[in-house]
């Protein structure tokens, strides 16, 4: 049975848990806020949300005051005024209205509530010491200036799950500090974004420009799969900082990770070696110089590599090139998920994730497997925290170490010696108390979600393990099954297709044209070893950094902010990733690198992104419409469940190295991106065998698994 409230004589239908401000706002009854955050634990710190309603004696906050049936709430009354404008007196108390000298004057919620309210200067403040800003790495924090609002303490426990910052002190006294020490941060800077009076700033982008001096572009973040929007402040053809576009989030990667565009050591023109040293040469010369050295050998004997930073448009050019001409193509995705993305297939019809992160925050119950959010998706730890916050969803954490948000767990298990699969036995049969009280939540709850990362893609010797493991959760209770990954698209780069890692090692190529990547240690290294067994290797990037340095001939790419394109997310959402800015250097795109070498070849590949996709929409499972779509746009997938047929064995015993991403928070890829010059582009030193973060349990080497070392790669 429908049931209603009564706003400024407007019936409206409600829902059982909503607030009278959720209420209002859905039905575009505009209620002034200062503290509230939408999905946010309400607090009613500020009170400038205060309504009238019949029957109550003093106005209530309408932000943590809920909807009952027949309820009757005026927004708008003399009284109502009169308190929110003594509401917003007192704050200004000890934040007066010095907007002239403010940075953040043109973005401050608190100025434009009191031009609502129609106060423009306030005479009668507190006089009290200056406090000096206070340096939390990549934060600055003004204790003057902060109006106590929590709305940043509130953003960093209940969407970030770090509990970084906290109140301390009462009265005049209270503030903001860390919550630990050293400040145990992702650096996602969502608590700049959600301060309504700039006491916390975004630090490298304090003081270098005015607020009101950017024009904002809104995309979609390419640092990872996640697919957040995301909004990049821009002038003069430079990126200055990032916000939060509406409804979204954004990690320390995103945040920050655009400075890469600033370093002058950017490769600004092609190179070619000649008796070891790379010489500047124009493009002409290079290409010719490609050409000829893949064609030398035989264009059977020359290979495509394709990273898994490329667009769609990009991944499917380069392997239109590959067949027209009868070069190999292989993916980095490939190499690193391509046997067990094919169990996947095979199991479920398609290569991303099972369901949504949408699914992930309404389970009740998720399975973390070896998957380290830190240095993976962060976006995908928000999604569990939301799970956690609003469905008490009980997580459960099989991994090679604990994590930094292991207190929110409902119980944490170490694989010792990478075995997942035992770990997974153990939950099916084990009569240990652990053991049981997990089969009983798999019995007793219907909303049962899996995320599986690095740590067991890169540990675990049986990989269909966990897809046996989905058969005892069952179709009917599992929700979600998520893939973590740190390059945006590689989900676009397994339905690009092309050869397994077997076939490529088998055929021994003799010239390597390698797009987007730059392998290291760990389950990338057998393309190291491809590149440095060819006769020929041409690299596309825009630094001179790891195997990129022993390229015969370097072509300066443009980045993903410079170009257009699309990826799929981690999910199966289609991302559309605008430019941002210009390339200011002798750069070209991918697409225009296919497209020239192609007319080497005699081939036409298209180097108009929009174009292309048309030319791949069906292929990828979306309409050659959706580039254009304002809607987020799902591919069309098939949806089945047919059974992993797999028996446990027990593994020998033996040490085995895991090897993992660097963290990009707590000051890591921070440091790296803001390195002087003489230090870029090598990573800071990082512990040979690295801790999980600041664990609170006690000795470091307790949180690792037995018989594992895990290094960074």
């Amino acid at each position: 049975m429908d049931r209603y409230i009564t706003i400024n004589d407007k019936k409206c239908l409600f829902k059982d848990g909503e607030t009278i401000l959720m209420v209002a706002e859905r039905n575009n009854i505009h209620i002034p806020v200062l503290c509230y955050i939408k999905d946010i634990a309400e607090t009613g710190a500020c009170r400038i949300c205060l309504v009238e309603v019949e029957g109550v004696p003093q106005p209530v906050a309408s932000c943590s005051a809920f909807a009952t049936d027949g309820m009757v709430v005026y927004t708008d009354t003399d009284e109502v005024k009169k308190h929110r404008l003594k509401a917003l007196e007192f704050i200004l108390l000890k934040h007066p209205l010095k907007c002239g000298t403010c940075e953040n004057a043109e973005d401050c919620v608190l100025r434009e509530l009191a031009r609502q309210m129609g106060i423009s200067e306030v005479t009668d403040v507190y006089e009290e010491e200056h406090h000096p800003l206070q340096d939390w790495n990549m934060l600055l924090y003004d204790r003057d200036a902060c109006v106590l609002c929590m709305r940043c303490v509130n953003v960093c426990r209940d969407i970030a799950g770090c509990d970084a910052i906290d109140v301390v002190a009462r009265g005049n006294n209270a503030h903001i500090e860390p919550a630990h020490e050293p400040l145990n941060c992702d650096f996602c800077g969502m608590c700049v974004d959600s301060c309504p009076v700039g006491a916390i700033k975004d630090k490298p982008f304090t003081y270098s420009l005015k607020v009101w001096e950017l024009e904002y572009i809104n995309t979609t973040c390419s640092f990872c799969p996640v697919g957040c929007k995301i909004n990049y402040g821009v002038h003069q053809n430079q990126i200055h900082r990032t916000r939060l576009a509406c409804s979204t989030s954004i990690c320390s990667k995103g945040r920050y990770g655009f400075k890469f565009l600033d370093i002058d050591k950017r490769i600004k023109s092609p190179l070619i070696k000649k008796d070891g040293v790379f010489t500047k040469t124009d493009w002409h010369y290079a290409m010719d110089r490609v050409y000829h050295s893949l064609t030398e050998y035989g264009v059977e004997n020359s290979l495509i590599i394709a990273g898994g930073w490329l667009s769609n448009e990009e991944l499917f050019s380069y392997k239109a090139l590959a067949d027209k001409t009868g070069m190999k193509f292989i993916t980095e995705a490939e190499v690193y998920f391509g046997s067990f993305a094919r169990l996947f297939k095979e199991k479920f019809g398609h290569y991303e994730s099972v369901g949504t992160l949408a699914e992930v925050e309404k389970s009740d119950v998720i399975f973390v497997i070896g998957a380290d959010f830190a240095r993976e998706n962060v976006g995908v730890k928000w999604s569990v925290i939301k799970a956690i916050r609003k469905n008490n969803a009980k997580v459960i954490t099989i991994g090679l170490q604990r994590y930094d948000y292991d207190e929110r767990t409902y119980l944490s298990l170490i694989a010792d010696y990478a075995d997942f699969a035992g770990e997974f036995e153990k939950i099916k049969s084990s009569d240990k108390n652990i053991y049981t009280a997990l089969r009983k939540q798999i019995s007793s709850n219907t909303k049962i979600s899996i995320i599986a990362g690095n740590e067991y893609f890169c540990g675990e010797k049986k990989l269909e393990s966990i897809l046996s493991f989905a058969d005892y959760i069952g179709q009917d209770k599992l929700r979600a099954f998520i893939l973590t990954y740190d390059k945006v698209n590689y989900v676009g780069s397994l339905y690009a297709g092309g050869l397994t890692t077997l076939d490529v090692a088998a055929a021994a190529p003799k010239s390597v044209f390698a797009v987007a990547v730059n392998p290291s240690i760990g389950k990338n290294e057998e393309l190291m070893q491809l590149i440095e067994n060819a006769e020929f290797y041409a690299a596309l990037d825009m630094f001179l950094t790891g195997i990129v340095k022993n390229a015969d001939v370097v072509l300066p790419v443009r980045s993903v902010l410079e170009t257009d394109g699309t990826a799929v997310s981690i999910d199966g959402r289609l991302l559309r990733m605008k430019k941002v800015v210009q390339s200011p250097i002798n750069s070209k795109s991918n697409l225009e690198i296919a497209h020239i070498l192609g007319d080497y070849f005699r081939k036409k590949i298209d180097k108009d992104a929009e174009n292309v996709f048309k030319q791949i929409a069906v292929s990828l499972g979306f309409n050659v419409d959706d580039y254009k779509s304002s809607e987020e746009v799902y591919r069309v997938k098939e949806k089945i469940f047919n059974k992993t047929e797999y028996i446990y064995t027990k593994p020998d015993i033996a040490e085995s190295i895991v090897y993992v991403n660097p963290r990009h928070h707590e000051g890591v890829l921070t440091k790296m991106i803001f390195a002087s010059e003489e230090n870029y582009p090598n990573f800071p030193e990082i512990e040979k065998y690295i801790s999980p973060g600041y664990i609170r349990s006690g000795n470091m080497l307790d949180n690792i698994a037995k018989g594992v070392k895990l290094i960074p790669r």
